[in-house]
C-alpha cells in the first residue's frame, strides 16, 4: 500500500482554535434537512455523517449553556417543536428542484428572520448554501458554511448529487455564496487548499471529531464475526458494488451491509446481489442509535468510496478499534502514513488485505488499537467543540 507523494495527513485538532469569545447563552441555529433522524431515534429517514457531526456539536453546545435549535424539513406545514432542550423549525420545503428555487428562497428567507439566531450554521448541500447564504446576507445574519465532501469544492463532482450543478450559473452562485459567508470550515488540509488556492477563500481546517466509548466496549477481535461496509447506497460517489465484489471473491469471510437509497430501482439492484451472496448479509437502514453494534462485531470496514471529504464511518471504527480499509485515498493519506488502516488502490489488493486481516487477528488488534488511539489524540470531541466555539466567537465579534 503506498501513499501519493504530495499526500499529507488531516491537520489534528490542537492550537489553531481562534480567539473570539462566543459566551455561554448565544445562540446557535443548524440548518439541517436530515437532522430529525438523530432528533427521533429510530425515524426511519435520510442520515449520514454531515447530520451526525451537526448533531454531536450541537449537544456539546447545548451542554455548556448556549441556545441551540434547527431547521429541518417541513413536517405537516410550517411548524416548531421543542424536543430534547432544541428548538426545531420544520420549515425547509423538501425539493432542490430549480423550478421551486423561489418558493425555498422565501421560506428560509421567513426561518431564518423569525429565528434571529446569533449565527446559523450549514454543512455541506450546496443548494442549501446558495439560498442560505444570500437571505443571511440580505437580513444581516452570521453564517458559517461547512465543508461537507471533497465534492463540495471541487466543482467538476458538483454534479453527481445535485443536477442543477451541471451549468456554470449555479457554480458560481455556489461560489459566490462561499464567499459570502462570515466563516468558512474545511475537513482536511486538501480542501482547505481547494478553497484557498482555486476560489481564493479562506478556512480553518476542522476535522469532524467523536467521542470515545471506555475500553470494555471494545469487542476482542478473536470474538467478531463479519466485515462491515456502512454508507448511502451512492453508485457514483460510495460504489456499494465494489463490497459485494469483494464479498463474491471470498466466499469463505462473512460480510455484512448497512445502507439505504431512495432510489427503488437501484436499492433493488444491489438487494438482488446481496440476496444471491450465501456469505453477505444486507442489514438494510439501520438508525444511528443502532449503528454501534455492527462496528463492535467488525473485523474490518471496508470504504468504496470513489472520493471523500472526511469519512465518519472511518471515526466510528476507530471508537471501537476496527481496522479501515480504504479502495481509495481518504484523510489525505492519513491511513497509511500513521498505520492507522490501509489505502489499497486496487481490487486485489483490496482482497488481499480483507483476506489477511480475516485470517490474522492479532494484525486487527494491533491496527485497530492504533486508530483508536489516534481517534483519542486527534479528534476527541471536546477539542472539536473548542475549535468551534473560537470561530464562532470571531463571527459574532466581527474579528
Amino acid at each position: 500500500m503506498t501513499v501519493p507523494a504530495d499526500s499529507h495527513a488531516a491537520t489534528p485538532v490542537g492550537g489553531q482554535a481562534p480567539a473570539g469569545t462566543f459566551p455561554p447563552g448565544s445562540h446557535v441555529c443548524f440548518i439541517s434537512p436530515y437532522i430529525r433522524a438523530y432528533l427521533e431515534p429510530g425515524a426511519e429517514t435520510h442520515v449520514g455523517g454531515a447530520q451526525r457531526q451537526q448533531y454531536l456539536l450541537a449537544t456539546q453546545l447545548q451542554e455548556r449553556g448556549h441556545r441551540v435549535s434547527f431547521v429541518s424539513f417541513e413536517s405537516g406545514g410550517d411548524t416548531r417543536e421543542r424536543i430534547d432542550g432544541f428548538d426545531v423549525w420544520n420549515t425547509l420545503p423538501a425539493t432542490n428542484d430549480v423550478a421551486d428555487a423561489p418558493k425555498a428562497l422565501a421560506k428560509i428567507f421567513r426561518t431564518i428572520r423569525r429565528v434571529d439566531a446569533d449565527l446559523f450554521y450549514v454543512r455541506g448541500n450546496p443548494p442549501l448554501c446558495i439560498l442560505a447564504s444570500y437571505c443571511s446576507a440580505l437580513l444581516g445574519e452570521s453564517l458559517v458554511y461547512v465543508v461537507a465532501n471533497d465534492s463540495n469544492v471541487e466543482l467538476s463532482k458538483l454534479p453527481t448529487h445535485h443536477g442543477m450543478f451541471e451549468h456554470t450559473a449555479p457554480k458560481l452562485a455556489y461560489v459566490d455564496a462561499i464567499r459570502r459567508a462570515d466563516g468558512v470550515v474545511a475537513q482536511t488540509d486538501h480542501q482547505r487548499d481547494i478553497l484557498g488556492d482555486v476560489f481564493g477563500i479562506p478556512s480553518t481546517v476542522v476535522p469532524n471529531g467523536y467521542t470515545v466509548p471506555p475500553d470494555d466496549a471494545v469487542v476482542p477481535p478473536a470474538e467478531r464475526g463479519h466485515v462491515l461496509w456502512v454508507g448511502t447506497l451512492d453508485p457514483d460517489q460510495k460504489r456499494p458494488e465494489r463490497f459485494l465484489d469483494l464479498a463474491e471473491r471470498l466466499p469463505d469471510v462473512e460480510f455484512r451491509m448497512v445502507g439505504w437509497s431512495d432510489d427503488v430501482d437501484y436499492r433493488t439492484s444491489i438487494t438482488d446481489r446481496a440476496d444471491a451472496l450465501p456469505n453477505l448479509r444486507f442489514e438494510g437502514f439501520v438508525p444511528p442509535d443502532e449503528i454501534d453494534r455492527y462496528y463492535r462485531d467488525a473485523v474490518a470496514y471496508v470504504n468504496t468510496s470513489a472520493h471523500e471529504g472526511f469519512p465518519n464511518t472511518v471515526l466510528e471504527s476507530w471508537r471501537f478499534a476496527v481496522p479501515v480499509v480504504s479502495l481509495r485515498a481518504v484523510l489525505d493519506g492519513l491511513l497509511s502514513a500513521e498505520a492507522v488502516g490501509y489505502q489499497t488502490d486496487t481490487m486485489d489488493a483490496l482482497t488481499e488485505t480483507v483476506e489477511r486481516l480475516w485470517h490474522d487477528r492479532d494484525e486487527v488488534a494491533t491496527t485497530g488499537r492504533n486508530g483508536r488511539e489516534y481517534l483519542r489524540d486527534n479528534y476527541a470531541l471536546d477539542a472539536v467543540y473548542e475549535t468551534y466555539v473560537g470561530i464562532f466567537g470571531d463571527v459574532v465579534s466581527g474579528e
